[in-house]
């Protein structure tokens, strides 16, 4: 009887685990059954694996034997309290298994009743999820996702992410230092609102053509807070994958500002060497021009000298010829042994005194010559009548050229104005002589003065030898003597006297000749009024 029952019981364990192994063995998920005092009863293919060992060699026996302990533990309490109060646990838990592998586990357990060798007994049904893989991958997206912030929030730069349509999605913190502005104001187009406005159009137009190109953006433009300083920054970015741009905005403010200084240097450089180099050439030019021009002026000074070698010559023959005038008659009157005559007297007078007049001329004409020289002449200006002044040099010019006729039309005249009296004296006196002198078979000389609104011209014309045409523009030189004055006495000192006592008074002198013809000369000076007339 005790033999059948034992078989009856072992058949009917069999007839169990056969339901059990139809009912879970199939399952996608490791399954384990166990009684009251936490015994393994079943455990399917799954949860051996989990285990890692065979079912026969985990029936019958407790976790207590493969777990360690604080997991062994910890699993029956709440084997227990399932047990004991019927309510399903789910819970989250890491066990370290065979071999110190520790994985990280879901279970599901319950209590439920189930016919076990005949009779129905409360067993713990627990359901297994290994979600290690998952965990770990959690745990490493979580690592990289702190290791991305970190990154993004320490950079010294700022790093940014924009959509395929190139909107910013998200942006580093460090552009609230860089813009003034929120993070989310940066967000889609925000950030166009901090460019310069002179950069804008460009900026836009170089990130659009990136985007639509999928191509590589890098840029150089200034960024600035809303009415405030701008600073140059750098900004790069790259697609990836075409759904996201990856970009860093860079600030190059300080070296933007060195490179930038550094161009302006290299331009300062090269205009200070275009302006040496122009220097270099005027100097050169220069250079070049005052050889030409000390050239001119020893060829003048040669040429000077040898005037004034003629002026010597001529000046002693000048003198020589009034002094044997001189000479002449008063051997005539010495010699003379009878009754002298009145107009014997009288010639030989006339003769002298010409003669005088002349070596004064002379004597005037050369220390003229020197004052002018030296910078020295002066004129001192008074009211005076040059209608006067002219008449006089007139009435001396006939005493001693009787054979000449002078003719005068001053009545135009003004009665007085501010002149040099004594100055314009020795002016009409040497254009009188020259008028004389170069004329000795044309006695007609023509005089004539007249007032032209403020200016007062007067007029010397005769009918002599003429100038050449060549020697014109140079009569007024030092010691220059003209071509067809050849033969007669002269300095070539004289018209220039006259030119510089006409220019000292702010007026002018031209002269109008034919050879052959004769010459005028034409006197332009400023009428200024005698101031004490003016008061009166």
């Amino acid at each position: 009887m005790a033999g059948s029952s034992h078989l009856r019981e072992t058949d009917e364990q069999l007839q169990d685990m056969d339901i059990l192994q139809a009912l879970f063995e199939g399952a996608h998920q490791p399954i384990l059954i166990k009684d009251d005092q936490s015994r393994f009863l079943y455990l399917n293919k799954k949860a051996c694996d989990l285990i890692g060992m065979k079912p026969e060699h985990l029936l019958g026996r407790t976790g207590h034997e493969f777990l360690q302990k604080t997991d062994a533990d910890r699993i029956r309490a709440i084997d227990v309290e399932v047990m004991a109060t019927g309510q399903e646990s789910l819970l989250e838990e890491e066990v370290t298994g065979r071999g110190g592998v520790t994985r990280i586990l879901v279970t599901h357990k319950r209590r439920a009743l189930l016919p076990i060798g005949g009779t129905t007994k409360p067993v713990l049904i627990a359901v297994i999820s290994d979600i290690t893989k998952l965990r770990r991958a959690e745990q490493v997206l979580r690592a990289s996702e702190e290791h991305y912030r970190s990154f993004v929030e320490l950079h010294p730069q700022t790093p940014w992410v924009a959509d395929a349509s190139g909107d910013v999605i998200e942006v580093g913190p460090s552009w609230q230092h860089a813009s003034g502005l929120d993070l989310h104001e940066a967000l889609g187009r925000g950030w166009e609102k901090t460019i310069h406005p002179q950069d804008l159009p460009h900026v836009i137009e170089q990130w659009q053509a990136a985007v639509e190109n999928a191509a590589r953006f890098d840029m150089v433009y200034r960024i600035g807070p809303v009415k405030g300083r701008y600073r140059w920054f750098r900004n790069r970015a790259a697609p990836g994958e075409v759904c996201r741009w990856y970009g860093l905005l860079e600030d190059v403010h300080d070296r933007q500002l060195a490179l930038k200084a550094l161009q302006s240097s290299e331009q300062r450089l090269r205009e200070h060497r275009d302006r040496l180099e122009k220097t270099v050439e005027e100097r050169t030019v220069e250079v070049q021009l005052k050889n030409v021009e000390l050239d001119r002026l020893l060829q003048q000074e040669r040429a000077i000298n040898a005037l004034q070698r003629r002026f010597v010559a001529m000046i002693s023959h000048e003198f020589r010829t009034p002094l044997a005038v001189i000479d002449g008659a008063a051997q005539r009157l010495t010699r003379t042994k009878g009754a002298v005559t009145p107009q014997f007297l009288s010639d030989k007078c006339v003769q002298i005194k010409g003669a005088v007049v002349r070596m004064v001329e002379l004597m005037e004409s050369i220390l003229a010559a020197g004052r002018i020289a030296t910078g020295t002449i002066a004129i001192d200006k008074r009211p005076c009548s040059l209608s006067a002044v002219i008449e006089e040099c007139i009435a001396h010019r006939l005493e001693i050229s009787k054979d000449h006729n002078i003719r005068a039309d001053l009545a135009d005249l003004p009665a007085f104005q501010m002149v040099d009296g004594v100055a314009l004296g020795r002016v009409f006196t040497n254009l009188l002589s020259n008028a004389v002198k170069y004329s000795p078979n044309s006695p007609e000389i023509d005089v004539r003065g007249w007032q032209q609104g403020q200016r007062v011209l007067v007029t010397i014309k005769d009918t002599g030898i003429g100038i050449d045409s060549d020697d014109v523009p140079k009569l007024f030189e030092p010691y220059f003597r003209a071509r067809s004055a050849t033969g007669i006495a002269g300095t070539g000192i004289g018209l220039n006297i006259v030119k510089e006592i006409i220019e000292l008074h702010g007026g002018s002198i031209s002269v109008e000749s034919e050879l052959g013809q004769g010459t005028t000369f034409i006197l332009d000076l400023p009428f200024e009024e005698v101031l004490e007339a003016k008061t009166a």
